[in-house]
């Protein structure tokens, strides 16, 4: 009777395990993989932006599967007893890691409206010349703001407008351009006001993780004391540009500040200076002249 029982006592049981959790695993770094590899051979290498763009929906759809797969798993290990939990939650976890970014975005794609096209002149935005030929032909088209887009943007970007400054059109002609420079733009080309006080500068941007190209048209327009700077910038791709473009337009503002800040005196305030510089030698040439009077007359 011991012999017996202590064979049962003994006995080892199989415990099965579940193969949907290291498969989910398996799913989920290799669409982690795939999503990292996208963005590098899009950012560093010659993967165009659509291929890019589908590359990064199947990779998210993959990284969805392998959490339902995860999910599944786990609801049979629960009740069946089986092993592999730990790969079911590792599988969970690389997805929701490598979901992160998009998820990010998709929140700020809520937050914000549906727009490609932003200008500081939403309702007479600048037309694209040299850009125009440069912008792929599956590009998004260029056409005039609807009205319900531009109410978008009115509402989403009050700051958004013409940047007024008190320098002549060459000033800030050049200021743009050294602005553009600093944020390292590709130039496509560049106008200097000439005799009608109108300077164009069109160039394109890439976003800072996966490189898309969106162009960009500044005019600087003014005379002698006074000049407007107006941009628009444009998305190539896509349909939300997730508020990439009015970020652009408060980046080369903010640059033109800068400079500014740091640079010498308006128009106006310069010819204020050369007034009361005047003013000051006047007087100090006066007061020598009564002094040798007086002398004279001693």
């Amino acid at each position: 009777m011991s012999m017996s029982m202590a064979r049962y006592a003994t006995a080892s049981y199989p415990v099965k395990e579940a193969h949907e959790a290291t498969w989910a695993q398996r799913i989920a770094l290799f669409f982690v993989q795939l999503l990292i590899l996208t963005v590098l051979l899009h950012r560093f290498a010659s993967l165009t932006t659509p291929a890019a763009l589908n590359l990064m929906f199947v990779s998210i759809a993959g990284l969805f599967i392998a959490i339902g797969i995860a999910t599944f798993a786990l609801v049979r290990i629960w009740f069946g007893g089986q092993i592999g939990a730990t790969h079911a939650f590792a599988a969970i976890f690389i997805a929701l890691l490598g979901l992160a970014v998009p998820a990010f975005y998709v929140g700020k794609a809520a937050l914000l409206p549906r727009l490609t096209d932003v200008a500081t002149t939403p309702d007479k935005p600048l037309a694209l010349g040299t850009l125009i030929e440069l912008r792929p032909s599956d590009a998004n088209p260029v056409t005039d703001p609807e009205t319900a887009a531009i109410a978008a943007q009115v509402k989403a970007y009050p700051d958004l407008g013409p940047m007024v400054l008190e320098r002549s059109a060459p000033e800030v002609f050049n200021l743009v351009q050294e602005a553009v420079g600093r944020l390292e733009w590709k130039v496509a080309s560049s106008e200097t006001p000439g005799e009608s006080g109108v300077g164009r500068i069109e160039a394109t941007d890439k976003s800072l993780i996966m490189g898309f190209t969106d162009d960009v048209v500044i005019q600087v327009k003014g005379d002698d004391a006074h000049a407007i700077i107006d941009v628009r910038s444009v998305s190539r791709y896509g349909m939300h540009d997730f508020g990439a473009n009015a970020a652009r337009i408060r980046a080369l503002f903010a640059e033109v500040n800068t400079a500014l800040e740091k640079g010498e005196k308006t128009v106006l305030e310069q010819a204020a200076t050369k007034d009361k510089d005047a003013a000051k030698k006047k007087d100090a040439k006066k007061k020598p002249v009564k002094k040798r009077a007086r002398r004279r007359r001693r």
